[in-house]
């Protein structure tokens, strides 16, 4: 299948793109004080730019396994403020060198959530990557999680929300697409890979629960989204989201924009 050959593709990239990432970070410790300044900018920045391309491939390999049916949730009861504390501790020194805050606001007693650890972690990552590169020099990103109410019952319900200048409406869904890196206010786009907020929406849907974007002019922007709480920790059973949810396409839309990336490395 297409989706078989992109996963063997972008597989067979990992392992060189590593190797290069680790002889240039080598490199970079053995001539340590001997470079001229734009000999260590050039340098430097092919190190980023090698842990971008690590990261894409990554990003691109998990998403394959998710449009092909191949990656299983391993669900348990996890405790939301421990989910918090570990994705924001992960983001403290890219804040920290944006002179960003981040802030935490988790009810509490919540119930705990069924959800993969790691997985749920690596989406509240993805979110907060988004926020901090959106969110100005000391200004905050603020982490909230409460109980999910009305048509989200039965969920927690996670936040992330930056002090930027905000999305416009046309853009809140697309977003979500991907490689799409959605303007804001007319700013240019930052770097990344495009493939964050499509690999969280996809992790947060295999959870069986949503995600979407609010924002206001002016006001910043909003990222949410629900997991379903751990059925053993409910005082009745609840139905969470009764109308199943469509995969938005993955698999189709994962092959079409994947070919036209992996074009770039044959």
């Amino acid at each position: 299948q297409k989706e078989d050959l992109i996963h063997i593709m972008v597989h067979e990239l990992r392992a060189p793109v590593t190797s290069i990432r680790l002889g240039l970070e080598f490199l970079a410790e053995q001539v340590e004080g001997r470079l001229q300044a734009d000999e260590k900018q050039v340098l430097g920045l092919a190190i980023r730019n090698t842990r971008r391309l690590e990261g894409l491939v990554d990003d691109i390999m998990d998403y394959s396994k998710i449009a092909a049916g191949k990656m299983a949730i391993s669900k348990e009861a996890c405790d939301a403020r421990a989910l918090v504390d570990d994705a924001t501790d992960a983001m403290t020194a890219a804040a920290t060198s944006k002179s960003v805050r981040i802030l935490k606001a988790v009810d509490p007693l919540l119930p705990r959530c069924a959800a993969e650890n790691r997985r749920v972690v690596q989406v509240l990552i993805n979110l907060l990557s988004n926020a901090i590169k959106h969110t100005p020099a000391r200004g905050a990103v603020t982490v909230s999680v409460s109980e999910g109410r009305y048509e989200h019952q039965g969920t927690l319900l996670f936040k992330v929300k930056d002090s930027g200048c905000g999305i416009a409406a046309e853009e809140l869904e697309k977003i979500f697409g991907m490689f799409e890196q959605a303007g804001r206010g007319g700013e240019r786009k930052t770097e990344g890979t495009g493939l964050g907020l499509t690999l969280a929406r996809a992790m947060v849907e295999l959870h069986g629960g949503r995600i979407w974007a609010e924002s206001w002019k002016g006001c910043g922007a909003t990222l949410c989204f629900t997991i379903p709480v751990a059925s053993i920790d409910l005082a009745r059973p609840v139905e969470v989201y009764a109308q199943p949810l469509a995969f938005h396409g993955l698999a189709v839309e994962f092959a079409r924009r994947c070919n036209a990336v992996l074009a770039l490395f044959v």
